[in-house]
């Protein structure tokens, strides 16, 4: 059952991170502007995660 839920979460975080990266370059941005928009990405995401669980 633990096994379903990692496979479920990482699952669902390696879609984000595809969705994010075709998102960013649909917006043109650099490879440089592409990584730090992905870190603000990630970041609003986690914050997002904790906020709903706090």
């Amino acid at each position: 059952m633990l096994s379903t839920h990692a496979d479920d979460i990482l699952g669902f975080i390696r879609e984000f991170e595809i969705s994010s990266r075709e998102f960013l370059q649909s917006k043109g941005l650099s490879e440089y502007e592409m990584t730090s928009a992905y870190l603000d990405f990630q970041w609003k995401f986690l914050r997002t995660i904790l906020q709903q669980h706090s």
